[in-house]
């Protein structure tokens, strides 16, 4: 058997082997999403990549057996674009990252208390800001846990695609 990092790469590739395609998640707007993967190894993250479907991306995970994957929040024209500024920015997701250790007197020593007071944060964020005062509606939000501190909000509606980074600072501040 491997031993170090090899045998947990063993471990996720048969894992990743395993499943069928239509059980993994994807983001909405796939095509043009920029992908990162994370190996086991100590070489550089693998980036700019893009997929044209899901079957591409499976088979690119199978393949490189990746520790972590992330996608950005940003949609591209051509994600596969080494230079930024190559790959036709069409827009973002608004994401609200909430934290519950960043709250005064909130430790992770109690991961209960803390998953708890920052689920009301989210609950209040949605609720008495977001829906009411922006008129954001739920059908475009996704809630999802972030695995370890608290919760992402991710608004996904296609009029705020377009917002700049001082009207979404704006809305921050707002809140």
């Amino acid at each position: 058997m491997s031993s170090g990092w090899a045998r947990y790469a063993f471990k996720f590739g048969e894992y990743y082997g395993r499943q069928d395609v239509e059980s993994y998640w994807v983001p909405p707007r796939l095509r043009t999403r920029e992908w990162m993967f994370d190996g086991f190894d100590q070489r550089p993250p693998e980036r700019h990549r893009g997929f044209r479907n899901v079957n591409d991306l499976v088979s690119h995970v199978i393949r490189k057996v990746p520790k972590s994957c992330f996608y950005s929040t940003a949609y591209y024209r051509d994600p596969n674009q080494r230079k930024m500024k190559d790959k036709g920015l069409l827009g973002a997701d608004l994401i609200f990252d909430l934290d519950g250790d960043h709250l005064p007197g909130v430790t992770d020593g109690d991961f209960p208390t803390m998953i708890s007071v920052i689920q009301d944060q989210a609950y209040q964020l949605w609720y008495d800001f977001l829906e009411p005062e922006f008129g954001f509606k739920s059908e475009y939000l996704q809630v999802t846990f972030s695995g370890h501190r608290g919760f992402h909000l991710h608004y996904r509606a296609p009029d705020i695609w377009g917002l700049d980074s001082n009207a979404r600072r704006e809305i921050v501040s707002h809140i």
